[in-house]
């Protein structure tokens, strides 16, 4: 059983000098039916080159102008690109910018700490009689002060005792 040559061993010996292409061409006397597959490969290589490629004037000049036109295209998508790219950051620094201008506008203004005065301790009285009023601390000047924060009012429950210091609402 002999060896036969594939279609690219046939090809590159067709493309080799003839002294590189010595074994395969000595098989190619032996053997028929590999001389029969060169000479097929070696009738369409001859026909591929007896082709007429040459293109006409007008089909050069048609390809040169339709590339120009698609490098014009390039250019003037990309100015435009470029464009639209400087109007958003200038867009988004005045956003910015805006909003740095208006925090600072509405930035509150610290208010100065109400000044608390604190009465002096004094030693406890001896306990009021009975038929005496009795002080109510919820009602203390020193609380008048504070009732817009706290509304103390709004702690003690509407019936007619009030809480004392320290008990739970």
């Amino acid at each position: 059983m002999t060896k036969h040559f594939s279609e690219a061993d046939l090809l590159e010996t067709y493309y080799t000098q003839p002294g590189e292409s010595m074994p395969v061409m000595m098989h190619l006397a032996d053997c028929p039916e590999c001389a029969a597959r060169y000479e097929r490969l070696e009738q369409k290589l001859r026909q591929a080159a007896s082709c007429h490629t040459d293109k006409p004037a007008t089909f050069w000049a048609r390809q040169r102008l339709q590339i120009m036109r698609r490098v014009n295209a390039q250019q003037v998508h990309a100015a435009t690109a470029a464009r639209t790219l400087r109007v958003a950051a200038a867009a988004i620094l005045a956003f910015f910018l805006g909003g740095a201008v208006v925090y600072e506008t509405t930035k509150p203004v610290p208010q100065p700490a109400p000044v608390v005065s604190v009465a002096p301790v004094t030693v406890a009285a001896p306990a009021p009689a009975a038929n005496e009023n009795i002080h109510d601390a919820w009602q203390s000047d020193e609380l008048k002060d504070f009732h817009n924060v706290v509304e103390w009012e709004a702690w003690v429950p509407d019936s007619t005792t009030t809480p004392t210091r320290g008990s739970s609402l």
